[in-house]
């Protein structure tokens, strides 16, 4: 298992974290498998996206549209109680195929670590398994 920081820079944003994971997979020397990311907070997800031409600011609003202002009960502070309903429908972890040294995404998809509730320093656990034929 690995662990790496993520520092966010406003509220709401999205950080491509392929090229990290790619690196760590690179350094590890592990060619076949599969990459587990975790994200120990709850007020930020992981998911897989496009990045570019406006991508990532269409994926925040979305996540804004979907999840609407209610009367949030969140007593600890309310004011950030979308973020954790937000966090938890996108969720917490992905696992990922790697193939020949590196992460096997689609043409345009990237690995997307979405702050919800930043500017902050997010902790991601990277685990890499290979799998057995």
């Amino acid at each position: 298992m690995e662990t790496f920081q993520v520092n966010t820079h406003t509220l709401k944003e999205i950080v491509d974290l392929t090229p990290k994971l790619n690196r760590i997979i690179k350094e590890k020397n592990f060619q076949t498998g599969l990459c587990h990311v975790f994200l120990p907070h709850t007020t930020a997800a992981l998911t897989t996206g496009e990045i570019g031409e406006g991508t990532e600011d269409d994926l925040l609003e979305v996540a804004e549209k979907i999840i609407p202002q209610i009367n949030f009960r969140h007593a600890h502070d309310p004011s950030h109680a979308w973020s954790h309903m937000a966090a938890s429908l996108i969720g917490a972890s992905l696992t990922l195929p790697v193939m020949d040294g590196e992460l096997r995404l689609g043409t345009w998809q990237s690995v997307l670590l979405i702050e919800l509730d930043g500017p902050r320093e997010r902790q991601l656990v990277v685990g890499l398994a290979p799998v057995v034929r």
